[in-house]
């Protein structure tokens, strides 16, 4: 018998197209996954002695975020994320103690805000690490600082709350850059009968339309009516409030003029009240009547008046 083994048939064409294609993803899907660099505050983390990277960090970017977060990223992308690190991290004094980090850049602090405020409930835990405010339970840990947005979740054991406290403690202090909200939030922090937890900075669709999108919302609950509160940041360019007064009116459903600086649209929760305020727009929406969304407005454009007055365009 011959010991020389006779030649192999050629490959089909289908079979050698097939294998091209595989290698080219065995290759490009690590270029794409490693596209950016891990958020910086993971080697601040690494140089305390209190973590360890227990695997090695991963990134994604806008256009393959769903293969981590199926499902959440078409709420993130309107925020403007840019790049999400993935780190499982080890707490070196306890064990088997782990969490699971999540940084994302935002295009913005504003942006970073806005998307901590979607994560945000009323009746949540929230714990003051200055210069953020963490809204925690037993198993999570959801803040903002500058233009990145965090979220922490440990497995379930007794000493899961007490591991993200620490962490995210940790994370606050790596990260650069302002953690408090937007003026706009803090003028609506501020109303009166405002409901806590409920303030949102809106990129798309507020109350169900995206003309009045982007924008601050909050409910609020007074003795004598209730319902929702919205404050629109200036628009970019001089003459961006009639633009955007024209794109309400195309847009709202029944929108009309009630009175000289004064506006309503029917909504389907009710009517929307709209004033405009120096390069603003103050809303009340509810079961409303003129009588008592006016004295709402104006506490809202008297609030908002500082921030206001300049024009400008959404930060």
């Amino acid at each position: 018998m011959s010991d020389t083994l006779p030649p192999r048939p050629p490959l089909p064409r289908s079979s050698v197209l097939l294998l091209g294609l595989a290698a080219l993803l065995l290759f490009s899907v690590p270029a794409v996954r490693a596209e950016g660099e891990p958020h910086p505050a993971l080697s601040v983390l690494e140089s305390q002695s209190a973590w360890k990277l227990l695997a090695p960090p991963r990134t994604f970017g806008p256009q393959n975020l769903y293969e981590e977060i199926d499902g959440e990223a078409e709420l993130f992308l309107p925020y403007g994320m840019r790049r999400l690190t993935v780190a499982i991290v080890g707490d070196r004094s306890r064990p088997g103690a782990e969490a699971r980090l999540e940084l994302y850049r935002m295009d913005s602090p504003r942006d970073a805000f806005g998307i901590w405020s979607q994560h945000r409930y009323p009746d949540q835990e929230t714990v003051a690490m200055h210069p953020s405010e963490v809204v925690v339970s037993d198993m999570s840990a959801d803040l903002h600082r500058g233009d990145t947005f965090v979220r922490l979740r440990a497995k379930p054991d007794g000493d899961s709350r007490r591991l993200v406290l620490d962490l995210a403690k940790s994370v606050v202090a790596a990260l650069h850059g302002d953690g408090a909200p937007p003026e706009e939030a803090r003028i609506l922090d501020r109303f009166p009968g405002r409901e806590p937890g409920t303030i949102l900075y809106q990129k798309r669709a507020m109350m169900g339309y995206e003309c009045l999108a982007p924008g601050f919302e909050a409910k609020f609950a007074c003795p004598s009516s209730s319902g929702r509160l919205a404050l629109l940041p200036p628009t970019p360019g001089p003459d961006g409030g009639s633009r955007r007064l024209e794109r309400l009116a195309a847009e709202l459903p029944g929108f009309s003029a009630a009175a000289p600086g004064l506006f309503r649209a029917s909504l389907p929760s009710g009517t929307l009240w709209l004033a405009p305020s120096g390069g603003c727009v103050a809303g009340v929406a509810g079961n409303l009547s003129r009588a008592e969304a006016e004295p709402l407005l104006s506490i809202l454009a008297a609030a908002s008046k500082a921030l206001c007055a300049g024009g400008g365009g959404d930060r």
